[in-house]
């Protein structure tokens, strides 16, 4: 089971947050726009990464 996350880091603002998506391919295409949304909306700087996690299946 293959599962796409972006990891957005708001910095002085707690722990990770995730968004999901269908490819890795739509997650790079959104994340400059999602981390610079995020940006402006806390006026904290953002760490992003796209993350493919191939998870084993129940």
């Amino acid at each position: 089971m293959e599962r796409v996350i972006l990891l957005l880091f708001i910095l002085n603002q707690g722990g990770p947050t995730t968004v999901d998506f269908q490819s890795l391919e739509q997650c790079r295409a959104a994340e400059p726009t999602i981390a610079q949304v995020y940006r402006e909306m806390t006026g904290n700087p953002v760490l992003s990464r796209c993350i493919r996690l191939n998870l084993p299946a129940k």
